[in-house]
């Protein structure tokens, strides 16, 4: 077994006013006690993670970039046919996410990004996470933030 941690799931970790703050405490602290085996992450969630703070980039901007990175040889070729295919919805750092998830048989994504995500991965585990757990495991949880 294994999981991904997004980019969310660290933001709303960091962020206790953030709406999905209880869901990704309850889905790190269950990642770090090893509930889902091997914990995933990338340069590019960490990366993403910092930047959520700073002005949003213009489309040209962004396809300037994915232009950039094409001509440049850096090998990101999966991630950016899966950006091409489908620009509506996917980041080059979710493309690679995507890439990653099916390179390394990862079986889990921790997001909340459903909208990048639903349907093209197998087992999403992000929104409600923390209400479906049991009293008992809530009350363990809510324990840890006092510590």
């Amino acid at each position: 077994m294994s999981i991904f941690i997004d980019t969310g799931v660290f933001y709303a970790l960091l962020d206790q006013g953030d709406i999905n703050h209880m869901d990704a405490l309850a889905i790190m602290t269950h990642a770090l006690e090893g509930k889902f085996g091997r914990v995933f992450t990338t340069d590019y969630v960490i990366l993403e993670t910092t930047l959520l703070l700073k002005a949003r980039i213009n489309s040209r901007a962004v396809e300037a970039f994915l232009n950039f990175l094409e001509k440049s040889g850096i090998t990101f070729r999966k991630a950016l046919e899966l950006v091409r295919k489908r620009p509506e919805i996917l980041s080059l750092c979710d493309a690679a996410t995507l890439s990653i998830i099916e390179d390394w048989n990862v079986k889990n994504l921790a997001t909340f990004n459903l909208r990048s995500f639903r349907n093209l991965t197998i087992n999403i585990i992000g929104k409600g996470y923390f209400n479906a757990l049991p009293d008992s495991e809530k009350k363990r949880i809510k324990f840890l933030i006092k510590k």
